[in-house]
């Protein structure tokens, strides 16, 4: 029986009109469960433009009463000061799932996060705040990743794997189970990850080691 009564969906602006928010928006698209408004950007030169047929509408002045933001900022460091920024302006931030991504039962999704086409999110991880779990990236039973991390496409990530604060874990790496890599940590693409990794370091190969830290052009001259 129809109530005649029309359920309104949540308006949500994309912060970020570049290639990472154009995916964001079309998932919140294809969603249905958001009226996509278009783009919001710092960048004013991008303002009054249109991206993937979406208007670029200006900063976060130009945001509607009432609306809701989703983070289409690729960068892990500026999408987390992005957050921080939303929070301090008591502006809520929208959790976008693409529709053919499958979470399962007890999952807990931080707010601002992405779950894109095809990403799998297993029984009881925890995945933190303003995250992005890729196309087709799998993060397996109990993990727990903190704000900002970023699984790209086809990377793999082993039951209860940890990962720490705005760390990257790189096109179709895998991490193997019971593995925690430490905050603002940079996984190489292909890499295997067999043991624990600190924070603050990249690594790459199979299995995967820390690289020398790279010194300043500056201080070699």
């Amino acid at each position: 029986m129809n109530s005649g009564t029309k359920t309104s969906r949540p308006r949500v602006y994309v912060f970020g009109a570049s290639g990472h928010g154009k995916v964001v928006a079309e998932a919140a698209v294809r969603s249905g469960l958001f009226d996509v408004a278009g783009f919001l950007d710092d960048d004013s030169a991008k303002w009054g433009g249109r991206l993937s047929g979406l208007p670029v509408t200006g900063g976060l002045e130009a945001l509607a009463p009432g609306a809701v933001v989703a983070l289409g900022v690729g960068s892990n460091e500026a999408r987390l000061a992005l957050l921080r920024r939303l929070d301090s302006l008591g502006i809520p931030v929208a959790t976008i799932l693409h529709p053919t991504a499958v979470v399962s039962s007890g999952v807990e999704l931080g707010a601002g996060t992405y779950v894109g086409p095809g990403a799998v999110v297993h029984v009881d991880a925890r995945v933190g705040r303003a995250c992005i779990l890729n196309s087709r990236s799998v993060v397996e039973h109990d993990n727990v990743l903190a704000d900002g991390v970023h699984v790209s496409p086809n990377a793999t990530l082993g039951g209860n794997v940890k990962i720490g604060e705005g760390s990257h874990i790189g096109l179709g790496a895998s991490v193997l189970p019971g593995v925690t890599i430490g905050a603002w940590t940079v996984v190489g693409a292909g890499a295997v990850v067999t043991k624990p990794l600190p924070n603050g370091v990249s690594a790459a190969g199979v299995p995967a080691r820390i690289l020398p830290a790279r010194t300043p052009s500056s201080a070699r001259a």
